[in-house]
């Protein structure tokens, strides 16, 4: 049975320390195979923040996977911004920018939908294009046996209709065809900060707030997620601060049929 926790949007450089004590202790009690980071790991895409941010990675010890977001690259040294947006991450994490994990239960691929630029002024919206697609749908392919396909990215790819002015991915709806078609069983997001799961298409969306930051939308408070299951199961976890710890707040429970999951 796979065991991931999904925690997003740390913001350092916003950070609550208290938060990170609450977040470590949590987690050392779950104790997964796999903690998968979406992005926006930074606020301002800072030395100093990127600095804190990888002492806060070094002390976990899980495996990691870790993608981008769109805080994760300058938004105020345009130079840098459209020249070289990942060279912190690069100097400072080390990280594959679309890594790819796997165990004998689960197979994660990490996709970076942060952009540089966009044909909008909203440059904090991301996409996902054809060719990364393409290559997730490669990897799926290669898939022999019976482990969970998990993608992670730091957009939504479904929000609730009070949300839908945060867009959702750009490319969504064909990149939702293709993976669909390629097994995938559960996307997990951030960049909106609150929790949900949904099913969308047959696919099940689990979307996780912002783990320790103080950037959260009204009425939202801190949060990660837990998966646990395998392609024939699947609970989603939601936990939540209280002001003294995190705690469970909701399990959503789904089971899968015919290639597509239902929530039971």
């Amino acid at each position: 049975m796979t065991v991931l926790a999904h925690i997003s949007d740390l913001h350092f450089g916003r950070e609550y320390p208290r938060l990170i004590a609450g977040l470590l202790q949590s987690l050392e009690e779950i104790n997964p195979q796999l903690i998968v980071v979406t992005g926006d790991i930074t606020q301002r895409a800072r030395s100093r923040e990127f600095q804190e941010a990888r002492e806060f990675l070094e002390r976990l010890s899980w495996p990691l996977l870790v993608i981008s977001g769109n805080h994760d690259i300058p938004a105020h040294n345009i130079v840098e911004r459209f020249l070289d947006p990942w060279r912190k991450w690069r100097r400072y994490f080390g990280y594959p920018l679309e890594p790819v994990r796997r165990d004998k239960d689960s197979i994660v691929i990490g996709v970076n939908t942060a952009r540089r630029s966009g044909s909008h002024f909203d440059w904090s919206r991301g996409s996902i294009g054809s060719s990364q697609v393409d290559t997730i749908a490669g990897y799926l392919a290669e898939e022999k046996g019976d482990r969970l396909r998990v993608i992670a990215a730091h957009h939504p790819f479904w929000l609730p209709k009070k949300y839908r002015h945060r867009h959702v991915i750009g490319g969504r709806d064909p990149a939702m065809n293709t993976l669909k078609k390629a097994g995938v069983d559960i996307i997990l997001s951030g960049h909106v900060h609150f929790a949900y799961t949904h099913v969308l298409d047959g696919v099940v969306i689990s979307h996780a707030g912002s783990a320790i930051s103080s950037r959260l939308e009204a009425g939202s408070p801190n949060s990660f997620k837990v998966v646990r299951g395998d392609r024939q199961r699947l609970s989603v976890e939601t936990i939540e601060w209280n002001d003294k710890s995190f705690i469970h707040a909701v399990d959503q429970v789904f089971s899968r049929s015919q290639g597509e999951w239902t929530e039971t």
